[in-house]
């Protein structure tokens, strides 16, 4: 049976400013429904949300200020997103050998998945890898077939690597908890919720979306205090989904809520 080619990938949502980058780097505005093919890329401006749907089937979710290129690795035809900038979310469908992998390339290492959720970003002289769902194998070197080099990193784990040291997965954060919400009258409504503090958590973050999946995210915020704020929604049933950083900066495991928001509206006197 022979799988779907996994390039040009399409463009499925976007919500903000965001651009395509040809070969050689040129920028165009970005749409819906455009396609990504090999060599070509993505980039998000600081208030976008773009996510990509695959011809295999996988997905790749980019938040705000991220950039992303995309190859195809000849001998083997394995789809590659270079992660050039920022942070991507992936979705990837099941493989069924390890010679079928998709792969995130990041400038301190390779992660091999053959089908998994998870996240990975670049900070600073470092990559942070966090596997919600399957297993990633991280390699820092994109060319070896050793396998031997390779380190496991399963789900609700996470991994700092450089380009030197050891690789070693801890634990991720448990999901904290939504305990309230509340909303301000105004020409720009807030829309408020309210996290139960968690043991460990050094930072928050809430991202609203209009579907389950999450692909297609309309707002995210990020809070040192268990309080988020999000302002000029429109009434709507909405997907929540709340999670925290730990002292490690690694983003933990996630929690959804499905929540009817109506902006209160000022009376008339």
């Amino acid at each position: 049976m022979c799988r779907a080619q996994p390039l040009p990938a399409i463009v499925q949502h976007l919500t903000g400013e965001a651009w395509k980058l040809d070969a050689r780097g040129t920028a165009s505005p970005l749409l819906e429904g455009m396609s990504i093919d090999e060599q070509e890329g993505v980039k998000t401006s600081a208030s976008a949300f773009v996510s990509l749907l695959l011809g295999d089937g996988s997905r790749v979710v980019l938040p705000s200020s991220s950039q992303v290129r995309l190859r195809l690795e000849k001998k083997q035809s394995i789809p590659q997103v270079v992660l050039e900038q920022g942070q991507a979310e992936a979705y990837v469908i099941k493989r069924i050998s390890d010679h079928d992998r998709f792969q995130i390339v990041t400038p301190v290492g390779v992660l091999g998945v053959r089908g998994t959720h998870f996240r990975v970003r670049n900070d600073a002289e470092q990559s942070v890898l966090e596997v919600l769902d399957g297993q990633v194998a991280v390699n820092r070197e994109v060319k070896t077939k050793s396998v031997e080099r390779e380190v496991k990193v399963g789900a609700r784990q996470g991994l700092l690597f450089k380009k030197q040291g050891d690789l070693k997965p801890v634990e991720l954060l448990a999901a904290p908890t939504l305990v309230g919400q509340d909303g301000q009258k105004g020409d720009a409504p807030v829309w408020s919720l309210y996290l139960r503090p968690l043991p460990g958590a050094q930072r928050y973050r809430a991202q609203v979306a209009t579907d389950k999946a999450f692909m297609n995210i309309k707002q995210e915020n990020f809070s040192a205090a268990p309080k988020m704020s999000f302002t000029g929604l429109k009434a709507s049933f909405y997907h929540v989904r709340l999670s925290a950083y730990d002292e490690n900066g690694l983003e933990g495991e996630t929690g959804v809520y499905d929540i009817f928001y109506y902006p209160p509206t000022a009376q008339a006197r």
